[in-house]
């Protein structure tokens, strides 16, 4: 799992970012946390996650690119849309995939997966 370093956030989880990500890496369960992540499959433009997916080792091995955080589902819809008009303001189109890969190849990631430290 991969962590996007100007991460979005919303509610009451601006601020706690930092907080959020040592819990999801060690798999702590969150309540009232989602996850805005870039889909690892399929051409949809953002996922929304229920933090308590990342208890889950699979999850946080994964390859998966989170950009966001809110604390109600709600939020995370209005941060999503707020994401995307973002996107659609940088590159005209909604490919959120292409968005980040190309701002992760400019040292914007935090990547923590396979023992990778923070770069």
């Amino acid at each position: 799992m991969r962590f996007f370093r100007n991460m979005y956030s919303s509610g009451k989880a601006r601020g706690r970012e930092k907080n959020i990500r040592m819990k999801l890496k060690m798999g702590i369960g969150l309540l009232g946390i989602y996850c805005i992540a870039v889909p690892l499959y399929g051409s949809d433009p953002l996922e929304i996650y229920n933090a308590a997916v990342f208890k889950q080792r699979w999850y946080r091995r994964s390859d998966l690119l989170i950009v966001g955080f809110s604390d109600s589902l709600m939020n995370a819809e209005l941060l999503s849309g707020e994401i995307l008009s973002d996107i659609y303001k940088a590159q005209g189109n909604y490919d959120s995939r292409r968005y980040f890969i190309d701002n992760i190849s400019g040292k914007l990631a935090i990547g923590v997966s396979a023992g990778e430290g923070e770069t």
